[in-house]
């Protein structure tokens, strides 16, 4: 004989619901977990933006682009109206290394005017005719690491090893018309002039201290004033031909040693 055990939870509740409606407990059940599972994925999903109201007058006149999607944005048929500039479309063609150069002396006279324009004396570091916006060496070696030419601006490479720190010794003059000089007791030394030859011919001392011009193509190169361009920019050695006079750059002088 079976002993009277107690009766659980779900068998107590299922007593007290009328056996004609016992049957639609699963259905009811299932609903309300998947009604719980709906909510839930409606609730943590990300609503939509509110749409975008043009204005009356913008709508109707037709001026307002439609948005384009951040994945269409490459393709899209209008951009924003930004101009854009680089060296590469800025800077002119290089003359050819074995064009023919054709110097005069007004030219040669009118680049030396030039160069000199912009140094307090002889031997000087030149100004910076022009707006400094970096300071950085890479900056300025942009333009002057191996020179270009932009319109009727040549920006010649630099004549010395690049340093960490070029305004440091090459200061921003904003009116280059502007004088260079204060009223001082100072006095500079003046160009030597051309280089002397040996004999008619013969190849031309350098007229100036190479201390600091051991790049000669910075200024006889052909990315550099027309009137002092080399004739033969493709010989790397200068120094093979024409020497640097002795007095200028502080060397003993044994012309006279017997």
């Amino acid at each position: 004989m079976e002993e009277d055990r107690p009766a659980s939870g779900g068998q107590q509740i299922d007593r007290r619901i009328p056996e004609p409606f016992r049957r639609f407990i699963p259905i009811v059940a299932t609903t309300g977990i998947a009604l719980a599972v709906v909510g839930f994925v409606t609730g943590i999903r990300e609503p939509l933006p509110p749409p975008k109201i043009l204005g009356t007058e913008a709508m109707l006149a037709g001026s307002a682009p439609a948005a384009v999607d951040y994945a269409d944005l490459p393709n899209a048929p209008w951009k924003r109206d930004v101009p854009r500039s680089s060296l590469e479309a800025l800077q002119a063609a290089r003359p050819g290394i074995f064009e023919v150069v054709l110097r005069t002396e007004e030219s040669k006279q009118a680049a030396l005017a030039d160069r000199a324009k912009n140094r307090a004396f002889d031997g000087a570091p030149p100004t910076i005719p022009h707006r400094v916006d970096s300071t950085s060496a890479p900056a300025c070696l942009a333009c002057h690491g191996q020179g270009l030419i932009v319109g009727e601006r040549i920006a010649t490479k630099i004549c010395h090893p690049p340093f960490s720190n070029c305004l440091q010794c090459h200061v921003e003059v904003s009116n280059r018309d502007a004088e260079l000089t204060v009223e001082n007791l100072f006095a500079g030394r003046l160009r030597s002039g051309p280089g002397e030859r040996a004999s008619p011919g013969a190849p031309p001392t350098i007229p100036h201290s190479v201390f600091l011009r051991s790049d000669c193509l910075s200024c006889h190169g052909w990315v550099a004033r027309p009137g002092i361009r080399t004739t033969h920019p493709w010989f790397s050695a200068c120094t093979q031909c024409h020497v640097a006079a002795s007095v200028l750059d502080g060397f003993p002088d044994f012309s006279s040693a017997r």
